[in-house]
């Protein structure tokens, strides 16, 4: 049974800090994990050494070069994968697959600026194509809303009507929002600036399937200088 989902940043692959990030990944007992930023070098085959060896599958979004950011999924119980990335997108990955209880999970990670746009096309066309069984898309968007998601005078998210549409075309509510009101809170920050940009949306059929579940925002990774984001927890049980 899919129990816990957790989403981090690795930042430039993790490089020399990848043991403590997979150690720290691993004392949350997930059963599936979102590494965005993860690289296909020898930090990134020890995340997925260490994550196989307890008992996560992983899939890559597409095969990547040493210095390429990606997204690394692994997960219990999965059932099948497919690489869903828009077409001709040099930066950025999206990877789904799909577990043995039904569920379908989208690990995102965006490119910045306007290369964002197909990004989120895309995944309403998902939310389109699963929603008739729990769906959750979740890691690092690069955009959030540009009245609650930015700290002071950050700069305004590109994208952030395509943000919003993610709700209004595709079906899918905002977990940690949805359980947080408007609170405000940050998962990485700028010199001066705090921004959500890490996230994780979900349809109403996975909200149906479970409607206790709890999303929060840890800031462990980031305030020990792991990586530069904090992470997202997905609690479903």
């Amino acid at each position: 049974m899919l129990g816990r989902i957790v989403s981090l940043n690795l930042r430039h692959g993790g490089g020399r800090r990848i043991a403590s990030l997979t150690d720290w990944l691993l004392s949350k007992s997930p059963s599936a994990v979102i590494a965005t930023e993860w690289r296909n070098n020898a930090p990134g085959q020890h995340l997925r050494n260490r994550l196989t060896l307890n008992g996560l599958e992983s899939i890559l979004a597409s095969p990547a070069t040493p210095q390429m950011n990606t997204v690394l999924l692994a997960a219990r119980g999965t059932v099948s994968s497919k690489a869903a990335t828009p077409l001709n997108s040099p930066v950025g990955e999206l990877v789904s697959i799909s577990m043995v209880d039904g569920v379908s999970i989208l690990g995102c990670y965006f490119p910045q600026r306007m290369a964002k746009s197909p990004f989120f096309r895309r995944c309403i066309e998902m939310a389109a194509s699963n929603s008739h069984r729990p769906f959750v898309m979740i890691g690092d968007l690069n955009t959030g809303r540009n009245d609650l998601d930015i700290e002071g005078n950050g700069v305004p998210f590109h994208c952030a009507d395509q943000f919003a549409a993610l709700h209004e075309q595709g079906g899918l509510v905002d977990l940690w929002r949805l359980r947080h009101g408007e609170r405000r809170d940050w998962t990485w920050r700028s010199a001066r600036n705090g921004f959500r940009i890490d996230h994780a949306f979900g349809n109403q059929a996975f909200i149906n399937r479970f409607p206790n579940f709890r999303c929060e925002i840890d800031h462990q990774p980031r305030v020990t200088e792991l990586t530069d984001h904090s992470a997202i927890i997905l609690d479903l049980e």
